[in-house]
């Protein structure tokens, strides 16, 4: 079955493949859940057992002439309207190769109200040879009568075991970097596949160095590991190249060190902590004042705010470094 070669999400895995089983599947389904997931991976899978096993090869390729996929488009990332209409003009016309069509629409929440209520009226009748299979990460965002009209199907965070094993047995990285990479993706394999290409993640020397600091007395040297951090977590987008690093792992690795010197405090076992492979930084840095969890998590909110206020990462982690 192609799910089986899929990671985790069993819920989701059981609902389809009974569905499959009784010939049940409706027309309009609903993915939701956080990105990276795999809920378009699990689209594909569903289009295999729909079409049949001979139709994989061009479905793996994404290069099957029944099969539609559709992303936002342009600047504002939307569905455009041009868009929904030639997906509805499609489903007039029969298959070319397999037995039925899949449109398979990522981020469905994208759609503007406009363009979802020209969609509307194909999901309440769908023609018998089309099956359309909506992804979101945002359900809230979708308009209700168009989630009225689909299945739904719930995906959730892949839990960081499973993560970690996938990065060492799949991507063949060492126990140090799957575990970080692990705990940095949230539950998101595409995240852990982003912060791997980013490279390998490069930002965290300095940032260990800065977490290592004793300021205000090392103001210089901050500021030019500050320099030396924003440069390489790459946070402009640049053509032709791996998208940037988020902003969000540098700050969840500063959580994470904060916590390990909290847990290091209390004596809890070293399997427990985050940075293990920098334990004779955590315990220098022991013997200097550790600020009060909460106090670190309510600075990191207040980093998160100013970064999404156009606030450079610089600015960001000097007022945090320097307020803690």
């Amino acid at each position: 079955m192609p799910f089986s070669k899929l990671i985790k999400n069993d819920l989701a895995k059981s609902a389809l493949q009974r569905m499959v089983s009784q010939s049940s599947v409706p027309n309009t389904l609903l993915f939701y859940g956080p990105d990276g997931v795999g809920k378009g991976l699990f689209a594909i899978a569903l289009a295999e057992l729909l079409m049949g096993p001979r139709h994989a090869s061009k479905l793996a390729s994404r290069n099957h002439p029944d099969l539609h996929i559709y992303k936002p488009e342009g600047k504002s990332s939307i569905h455009t309207v041009e868009t929904i209409r030639k997906l509805i003009e499609e489903t007039s016309l029969p298959p070319y190769e397999a037995p039925v069509k899949v449109f398979i629409l990522h981020d469905a929440h994208q759609m503007l109200p406009y363009s979802s209520n020209a969609l509307l009226k194909t999901l309440e009748e769908p023609p018998f040879h089309c099956y359309f299979i909506l992804l979101t990460s945002s359900l809230d965002s979708i308009l209700p009568t168009i989630a009225s009209r689909c299945r739904k199907v719930p995906f959730f965070p892949i839990p960081q075991p499973d993560i970690e094993a996938f990065i060492k047995d799949k991507w063949g990285k060492k126990p140090d970097e799957a575990r970080r990479v692990a705990f940095l993706s949230h539950g998101s394999l595409a995240k852990a596949k982003q912060l791997l290409e980013n490279a390998q993640l490069a930002w965290r020397h300095p940032l260990l160095e800065i977490l290592s600091l004793n300021l205000p007395s090392d103001y210089a040297q901050f500021q030019r590991l500050l320099l030396e951090l924003e440069k390489s977590s790459s946070l402009e987008e640049k053509e032709d190249e791996a998208p940037p690093i988020d902003s969000d792992a540098i700050l969840e690795e500063i959580v994470a060190w904060y916590r390990d010197l909290h847990l290091l405090k209390e004596q809890v076992a070293p399997e427990y902590l985050y940075h293990l492979d920098s334990m004779d930084r955590l315990k220098l840095a022991l013997s200097s004042p550790i600020p009060p969890l909460e106090k670190v998590l309510d600075k990191i909110g207040q980093a998160h705010l100013a970064l999404q206020r156009n606030v450079s990462l610089r600015s960001a982690l000097d007022h945090f470094f320097l307020s803690t």
